[in-house]
Parts: C-alpha cells; sequence; structure tokens
C-alpha cells in the first residue's frame, strides 16, 4: 500500500489550496460584465441558451467518463503482487464497446455542430427595418439603423450616418463625414435591431457588450460583416475591449444607452445641435474663423482660445472650432480623437473609466475632469513618447502643459456642452447606473 510521505502531503494541501483560489477567484457578485445575468437582447438570450445546453452535455459526459474511470479502476486494477516483473496482464475484447463509445461521441459532436451553425447563422442574419427619424433641420429620413464602431487606443467611437451611405462597401478612411459622432457611449432606440460595422484605426481591439451579444474583433484597414445587438427594455449595458491592444486595454471601455423611441428622437436632435454660447462668444469665434485677432474678454472667451490654440489640432467643438480643420492624423496613432460637442451629455470620459457627472450629487465632476486634463497618465496610461525618430506622433491623451487657469476655463467650457443626459425623464437613474466603480 503507498503512503504518503510529508512532503508528498504538502504538496497535496498546496494544490488544494491552489484549486481554491482559482474556484474563488472566478465567482464575483453583481459583475457588470457578467456574461450570463442582465441579458436584454435576443442575440445575447440565444447565445445564453446554447450555452445551458451544452454545460448540460459536458456535465453528463464528464459524469459518466468519471463513472467509468472509476468503475474501470475498480474491477481491472493490478496489484503489485498479482503479477511477476516479466509477465503482461491478460487483454480483454471489447470491440463492440469501442465502436459505441467512438460513435456516440461522434454523434454527439454532430448535434452540436449543427445547434452551433444555427446560433451562428442567426447572430450573423440581418433584416431590412428602417425607422422614421427627423434629422438636421426638420427633414424626416428613413434610417436603416446601421452604426459605424471604430476601436482605437483606448477608447471607442460611434458613427451615424442618416443619409444614403453604403457603409458595408466602404472603409473608415474613405466614409464621408458623420451625421452625429460620440465617444464611449452608444445610444440606440429599445426594441430596434441595430446593426454595427466594426472596424479600428491603429490596432486589433474587440467589441463586447456581453447583455447584448457576443464579440466582435475590430481590425485595422477592414470592416466585419455586420454583426448586430438589440435591447429589449431601456437602460445601460456595459462593455469592454477584449483583446490586448496596448497600455491601457483593461481602462478601454463602453456603454450602450437603450432608449424609447420618443427620447431617442430627442437625443438626435440635440446631438445635431452645436455648443450653445452667449451672443458675444459666438461673435466672437465668428471673427476668429474670420481671421480676426480680437482678444478675449471674460471666461468663456479665454476658454474658447484655449480650445482652439491647444486643443483643436486633435478634437472638433462645434460651435467654437469653427474655421479650424482637426488634423488628429498628424498627432495620433490612431489618426482620430473623440468629438467632444456633446461631452456633457455623455455619463463617462477617458474611455469609459470616469465619470462625467457624480452618481452621488449629480454635480458636473469638475475635479476629476481638471486632473485629466491636467495630467492624464495619472488616471489612464498613455504613450506620450514619439512613435519613432521619423514618426512623432502619439497614443493617447498627451499632457499639453496647461496652467491651471486653462484647465478652469476649459472644464468650465466643456460644462455648458450639455445637460446631464435621462432615461424615461430620470438623469439621476442614468448617472447612477453608469457610475463608473
Amino acid at each position: 500500500m503507498t503512503r504518503f510521505t510529508p512532503s508528498m502531503r504538502k504538496g497535496v494541501k498546496f494544490l488544494a489550496l491552489l484549486t481554491a483560489m482559482f474556484v474563488f477567484a472566478a465567482c464575483a457578485g453583481d459583475a457588470e460584465l457578467d456574461t450570463r445575468s442582465n441579458l436584454a437582447g435576443p442575440e445575447a438570450q440565444s447565445i445564453e441558451s446554447f450555452m445551458r445546453v451544452l454545460l448540460w452535455i459536458t456535465y453528463i459526459v464528464f459524469a459518466f467518463v468519471l463513472a467509468i474511470t472509476v468503475e474501470a479502476w475498480r474491477r481491472f486494477r493490478i496489484k503489485g503482487d498479482d503479477y511477476e516483473d516479466d509477465e503482461f496482464p491478460a487483454q480483454i475484447d471489447h470491440s463492440k464497446w469501442e465502436i459505441v463509445w467512438t460513435i456516440v461521441p461522434a454523434l454527439i459532436l454532430v448535434g452540436v455542430f449543427v445547434f452551433t451553425l444555427g446560433l451562428h447563422n442567426q447572430l450573423n442574419s440581418s433584416e431590412e427595418n428602417p425607422i422614421s427619424l427627423v434629422v438636421g433641420d426638420g427633414a424626416n429620413v428613413e434610417w436603416e439603423p446601421e452604426i459605424v464602431v471604430v476601436g482605437q487606443q483606448w477608447w471607442w467611437e460611434y458613427q451615424y450616418h442618416f443619409g444614403d451611405v453604403e457603409l458595408t462597401a466602404q472603409r473608415i478612411e474613405t466614409l464621408p463625414d458623420a451625421d452625429i459622432t460620440t465617444a464611449t457611449q452608444m445610444v440606440i432606440p429599445v426594441g430596434t435591431e441595430i446593426e454595427l460595422e466594426i472596424t479600428s484605426r491603429d490596432v486589433i481591439h474587440s467589441h463586447w457588450i456581453p447583455s447584448l451579444n457576443g464579440k466582435r474583433d475590430a481590425v485595422p484597414g477592414r470592416q466585419s460583416a455586420p454583426w448586430k445587438i438589440q435591447a429589449d427594455e431601456p437602460g445601460v449595458f456595459f462593455g469592454q475591449c477584449t483583446e490586448f491592444c496596448g497600455l491601457s486595454h483593461s481602462r478601454m471601455r463602453m456603454q450602450v444607452i437603450a432608449l424609447p423611441m420618443a427620447e431617442f428622437q430627442e437625443w438626435v436632435t440635440a446631438q445635431m445641435e452645436g455648443v450653445e454660447l452667449s451672443p458675444e462668444t459666438a461673435a466672437y469665434v465668428a471673427d476668429l474663423a474670420a481671421g480676426g485677432t480680437t482678444a478675449p474678454e471674460g471666461t468663456e472667451q479665454r476658454a474658447v482660445d484655449t480650445f482652439r490654440t491647444k486643443c483643436a489640432s486633435c478634437h472638433v467643438l462645434d460651435g467654437v472650432t469653427n474655421g479650424i480643420v482637426s488634423r488628429p492624423e498628424e498627432q495620433l496613432v490612431s489618426g482620430a480623437a473623440p468629438n467632444l460637442t456633446h461631452f456633457g451629455t455623455r455619463t463617462t470620459f477617458a474611455g469609459g473609466i470616469v465619470n462625467v457627472w457624480d452618481p452621488d450629487t449629480g454635480d458636473f465632476n469638475r475635479n476629476q475632469l481638471g486632473q485629466w486634463l491636467r495630467d492624464p497618465s495619472s488616471i489612464k496610461a498613455n504613450f506620450t513618447e514619439p512613435v519613432s525618430e521619423d514618426d512623432a506622433r502619439l497614443r493617447g491623451m498627451p499632457n499639453l502643459g496647461l496652467t491651471a487657469q486653462e484647465v478652469d476655463d476649459l472644464v468650465g467650457l466643456l460644462e455648458m456642452t450639455g445637460a446631464p443626459p435621462t432615461v424615461d425623464g430620470d438623469s439621476e437613474f442614468l448617472i447612477s447606473e453608469t457610475g463608473v466603480e
């Protein structure tokens, strides 16, 4: 009979402890990215139903194989004194059973393949479902719900094109300017199938909103076949980049906000308007756009001047950057930076990791926004060194060396870009739901 030595017993205890650590590390309560709860769309529910069946198949197969193994060990185990060293145990012919346990697993795999193929076709199929929207200057359009999703280091861009644009036939570089461009948050109408055209501007990313569907890679130079999502109820649904893409991969998050159709129309209308400036500041911007050199007067104009001189090389702020062509392709590896025109209507920034509005008080998050403008790397890792001697472009948000006054002015300007977003007219609900832990 084999006896465990003290060292062997220590080894067994260590393995048991290690196993327990892995088991408990896999357990989480109220996780935002729990793939098996808060399923709000038909695609996610179909994946969950398939996974339940597949897991039960694996449980049954595992239990059956384990039972056979234990029974075989019990009935046919070889004791140390049963045979001499030069003898070999007699072999038992079980050809019929061997045929059975070859055919049965094959049939199980065929069944799993058939159901997998059916689910794959369901997830990748799409149908026309245009919805009526009022856009621009009151024009009515029939919008086929398609959104261009663009991954970049380290944030997500969402483009809405309401014109007659064939999105699937063009690369991101050749698409016309979008009617609405958002960062980090995608807003969709409830109960509507939305097709996503997913791509990337720099490296491979992966778009994943587990409550609504599975993962789809964002590959530079290629637009994916349409991937679809649908939310059957209003709410906020979190996502995460799932392809390692650099320093801040783990801090590249996103949300989908599903609104009733009437509120989605209100959101579209608001997003197509510029920043609401005072008449004096609007005249100041018009003068600058015409080539004037008027000195700024007051905090608002001073903020406009700072934004135009230090931020507009990468960012767009409609109503403020008039007359300036932003050229982020000369500054950033991705060749793009978030459009900040409606910054205040979002709930998070910096790739979805910081609140725009404080979830406890509902106030504008001036402190962390100021910190982000003053020293971005203290919040999120950025590679703000030139890519090479011949390429001076950066990755992420650079430190612009802003003064305390400039930071305060810019925070005030960004606070003017919109009111807190709402779901069913309740801004507190949405802010608390998108509060970053």
